[in-house]
């Protein structure tokens, strides 16, 4: 299952919420953003479950205000 998981961020705080994200299974790409959010990241879960915890363990680090979870319903490859 692929998830898009919206990350607001504490003042200044981005660069460490990062450095922790990185270590986090599941994970495979972090954007930053302008805006109201400040990070995207892109998830890969086996299951509901497995995404609980991934966004669970976001949700634990340092900085992390809150979290915003979309969940891929299908997917649309593009050429070029």
């Amino acid at each position: 299952m692929l998830a898009f998981v919206f990350i607001r961020v504490e003042t200044d705080m981005g660069s460490r919420v990062i450095s922790e994200m990185v270590k986090i299974k599941g994970l495979k790409e972090i954007h930053e953003l302008t805006g109201d959010i400040d990070l995207i990241a892109k998830v890969e879960a086996r299951n509901i479950d497995e995404l609980s915890k991934i966004i669970f363990n976001i949700r634990e680090i340092e900085g992390v205000q809150g979290t915003d979870t979309r969940i891929v319903l299908a997917s649309i490859p593009l050429k070029g």
